[in-house]
């Protein structure tokens, strides 16, 4: 393996050009085309265990998320570590199972590592990121804010998704449009909630018990079905705010023998496991490839030294940039 003085031989400058030029700093124009033609003739990779004891951080940046096997973080995953990967640093994945405990412990691993940053999808408000931020340590929170004006932002526009979701069964000439989410304390829940309810008070309203607030998991989107079918006027659809809530309340709809054309569902987010939606389902993709992505090059970012008032970036289902604002 090439060294970093076999480097500057070639180029026929010094070790220290060298250094300056793989740090990003400026050198005369000249020298870095010969540093950077000399590093691709040599096939040069730098140390990533100096650069660590030099800079005094790892070379690892925390994916903080609640649910490993929702397909949602797996792809927003995959964007993220593309990302990362190609700028020399490795995602380390922290699965908190919602666990607002384990989240600390993530927290804590942080720091122990000296990890230079994180992306997180917080399972609360994100106060347990505090911590970190107080350090100087910048967080990209994704999915959801991070109440904290520090922090970074990369959302889906989850209003918008929701409005779309519900005026779907509008359009079909649905009247009775129930709605199944996750917990309140969590903002893509009370986001995509919003959006329902615009649409529906706009066609004449729904009766409270056609909100139920579950979880964001197989089992709670079965149940949340389960308990509108039981309704004395039950709803002709049903909007759910998640991928895996709606399988849960499908495959509820499918052991009842109720069809989807009876009881329109649309979803927000696209369905899991399968190659496209059944007959009288709608859905609304979410950019969570994109998410990661945006989140990661927007970490590295300021990991490198961007100093900009923390800033939201908001993407639409393609993953295009709806608005950006900032600071929050």
């Amino acid at each position: 393996m090439a060294t970093i003085y076999e480097v500057a031989e070639l180029a026929g400058v010094s070790p220290a050009t060298v250094s300056r030029v793989l740090n990003g700093k400026t050198v005369r124009p000249p020298h870095e085309r010969s540093v950077k033609a000399a590093i691709a003739e040599l096939g040069y990779r730098p140390s990533r265990r100096a650069r660590s004891l030099r800079t005094k951080q790892s070379e690892m940046i925390a994916l903080i998320i609640p649910d490993i096997e929702n397909p949602f973080f797996t792809s927003l995953a995959r964007g993220a570590e593309h990302v990362t990967r190609k700028a020399g640093y490795s995602l380390v994945l922290c699965n908190t199972d919602d666990s607002p405990e384990n989240e600390v412990q993530y927290v804590e691993t942080v720091q122990a590592e000296h990890m230079p940053g994180a992306i997180v999808a917080a399972t609360g408000s994100g106060h347990s990121f505090t911590p970190l931020l107080d350090e100087g340590r910048p967080l990209v929170a994704v999915d959801r804010h991070i109440e904290d004006p520090r922090a970074d932002a990369v959302m889906a526009d989850n209003l918008a998704g929701a409005i779309e979701a519900t005026e779907w069964h509008v359009r079909q000439g649905r009247e009775r449009i129930a709605c199944i989410s996750g917990q309140p304390s969590v903002e893509t829940a009370r986001e995509r909630v919003r959006g329902w309810r615009e649409v529906v008070d706009r066609a004449g309203g729904a009766p409270d018990e056609y909100l139920i607030w579950s979880d964001y998991h197989v089992l709670g989107g079965d149940s949340a079905m389960r308990r509108l079918l039981s309704l004395p006027n039950p709803p002709d659809a049903v909007v759910v705010a998640n991928n895996l809530m709606a399988i849960g309340a499908l495959t509820a709809l499918a052991q009842l023998g109720v069809s989807t054309f009876d009881i329109g569902v649309s979803v927000c987010g696209t369905l899991p496991y399968v190659i496209s939606a059944p007959p009288g389902v709608h859905t609304v993709p979410l950019p969570a490839r994109e998410i990661g992505e945006r989140a990661a090059r927007l970490l590295l970012g300021r990991i490198d030294g961007d100093t900009e008032p923390a800033r939201t970036i908001v993407l639409d289902s393609d993953g295009a940039d709806v608005r950006s604002r900032e600071p929050r």
